[in-house]
């Protein structure tokens, strides 16, 4: 994996190759990306960027953005909230009015109570639902649906597949507890109550073993787990399941949605169900920027490329449109108030700054691969915030 001064590098190269000697002769606008360049989850990271780049390498080579040549600012946060503070600091500290990120929920938390008023903010990735439904964060937007939507399609699978005892672990997390959370509750709505939470529990992350906890499911009698949290451990809780002989459905969030879950838990991620994002890449729009994003980079990718293509295109059109980057509340307005035709769709944001329409499916582990799984009835839209209305 390369270190964070090769990864920028050669993002820098790939963008003077693009461009030619188009940047010399305009002048730039800067835009800041804040993510997990670096860590155990930096493929999500990585995955964020990669979409960005393209998105950027396109507009430029278009002429830029208000006659400007944009040039990305990157911070990395490694999904670390304290990291996330200290990189939110640095684009702020430069006067950047447009970011896009972060990458996890809990840096991105922590990078907004940075920004507060001074900056457009578009995640692809942070799903945890807070971040939006709270309202502290009134410049922030994504093009990811949000924990409780992925939740809810969990708790309706555990019906499905007759479920009646279920273990539920999180990372003790922003992201992890919330989806437990919510989990918890739907459980609890059940009519009849026809799944027992025989075991809560939130896990120390980072471990080198996790067989206290998996001993603990264990005892429980659990059919299945819910893991709330990152492939990084959820691979190590997965291998740990199967080599004490613990049988469990393992079901997991986006979070665990990624080949890096595959390639680390190897066999004992077979059979492994997760929620995730659509899967945008049979349109021909798709296919070239896949085609594009392989001519540049060795690495997949990644779950959030389109999404963040598409949260880059979005942030582009509104400035484009209001003819000013620094003009946040007519920003914002052209966000909540036009759809824009990206690399997803159409898409356009409610007035809590959640993209309409997006939802959650179900996939399953199965050869080695995320595979869709399930049926309409298992795929739940996210509803748009009160007032607006779905497109």
């Amino acid at each position: 994996m390369p270190n964070l001064k090769q990864m920028l590098a050669s993002f820098l190269v790939a963008g003077l190759v693009a461009l030619g000697g188009v940047c010399q002769a305009q002048e730039t606008l800067k835009i800041g990306f804040g993510g997990a360049l670096q860590g155990n989850l930096s493929t999500y990271g990585r995955s964020n960027l990669f979409g960005i780049e393209y998105a950027v390498n396109q507009l430029n080579a278009k002429g830029g953005l208000l006659g400007r040549h944009v040039e990305l600012v990157l911070e990395d946060d490694s999904c670390d909230p304290a990291l996330a503070t200290s990189a939110a600091n640095k684009l702020k500290s430069e006067g950047l009015s447009l970011i896009l990120g972060h990458t996890c929920s809990g840096a991105t938390r922590s990078a907004l109570s940075v920004y507060g008023n001074s900056a457009i903010v578009i995640s692809s990735s942070a799903t945890e639902n807070s971040l939006t439904f709270d309202g502290q964060s009134p410049y922030f937007f994504r093009t990811t649906p949000y924990d409780s939507a992925q939740s809810k399609l969990q708790v309706e699978l555990l019906s499905q597949l007759g479920i009646t005892k279920v273990a539920l672990l999180h990372d003790k997390g922003d992201y992890g507890k919330s989806l437990v959370d919510f989990a918890t509750a739907y459980i609890r709505e059940l009519p009849g109550k026809p799944i027992d939470i025989v075991l809560e529990e939130g896990v120390t992350t980072n471990q080198v073993s996790y067989d206290s906890v998996v001993s603990a499911v264990k005892s429980s009698g659990a059919q299945a787990v819910i893991w709330g949290g990152y492939y990084s451990d959820g691979s190590k809780i997965a291998v740990s399941l199967r080599d004490k002989q613990v049988g469990a459905i393992i079901i997991g969030a986006d979070g665990l949605y990624d080949q890096q879950y595959i390639s680390l838990a190897g066999p004992a991620s077979e059979g492994t169900f997760a929620t995730g994002q659509t899967d945008f890449s049979t349109s021909e729009a798709a296919k070239a920027a896949v085609a594009d994003h392989r001519a540049r980079h060795k690495d997949e990718i990644g779950t959030y490329f389109f999404y963040s293509i598409a949260a880059a295109q979005t942030l582009f059109a509104a400035v484009e449109a209001t003819g000013n980057a620094t003009d946040l509340d007519s920003i914002k307005k052209h966000l909540t108030e036009n759809t824009v035709d990206t690399i997803m769709g159409p898409v356009r944001y409610d007035s809590r700054g959640d993209i309409i329409g997006a939802f959650f499916k179900i996939y399953r582990v199965s050869d080695g691969k995320f595979v869709e799984y399930g049926t309409p009835q298992l795929q739940d839209a996210a509803p748009a915030a009160e007032g607006d209305v779905a497109e």
